[in-house]
C-alpha cells in the first residue's frame, strides 16, 4: 500500500484558511450568549437579548428586568433574635460551627436579594422565610444527628 500524498504548501495553507473561517462562523453564535443587549433589551438567564417574559423574567441577567412586586414585610421582623436563637440552639453540643452563623450576618446576605421574603402576601413571606430555614436545618443541623 503507497503512503498518503501529502499535501503542498499552498493547499496545506487553504485548508488552515477554511478552516480558521469555519472556526470564526462557528464561534459568532457563541459569542452573541454572552449578551451585550441594547439597552431596551433583556439578557436571559441563558445569555441571549430580547422581550417578553422569557427574556425579562426569572434569571434576567441585566436589561429593563421584570422584577417581582415586594411587599412591606420586614425579613429582621420576621426573624427575630428569638426565633434565630431557638435555630441555633438545635445544634448538638459539641458543634464545631456553633457561633459561626449570626442573625446579623444572615440579615446582611437576606439584603442583597430584596424580593427575599418580600413577595406575595405577609403570609408568603413568612412561608419562604421559612422554607429557607427549613432547608439550612435538614442541610446543617440534621446531618450532625445521624
Amino acid at each position: 500500500m503507497a503512503p498518503p500524498k501529502q499535501l503542498s504548501s499552498p493547499a496545506t495553507a487553504s485548508l488552515a484558511a477554511l478552516l480558521a473561517l469555519a472556526l470564526l462562523a462557528a464561534a459568532a453564535p457563541a459569542s452573541a450568549q454572552s449578551c451585550g443587549c441594547a439597552a431596551d433589551l433583556c439578557c436571559s438567564r441563558f445569555g441571549f437579548c430580547g422581550t417578553g417574559r422569557d427574556y425579562c423574567g426569572a434569571g434576567c441577567q441585566s436589561g429593563p428586568c421584570a422584577a417581582p412586586a415586594t411587599n412591606n414585610v420586614s425579613v429582621a421582623s420576621v426573624v427575630t433574635p428569638a426565633f434565630f436563637d431557638a435555630l441555633l440552639a438545635q445544634a448538638a453540643p459539641g458543634c464545631e460551627a456553633a457561633g459561626f452563623y449570626t442573625r446579623d450576618a444572615f440579615l446582611a446576605a437576606a439584603g442583597y436579594y430584596p424580593a427575599f421574603g418580600r413577595t406575595g402576601t405577609v403570609d408568603d413571606s413568612k412561608r419562604e422565610i421559612a422554607a429557607f430555614f427549613g432547608n439550612a436545618n435538614h442541610e446543617t443541623i440534621s446531618k450532625t444527628h445521624r
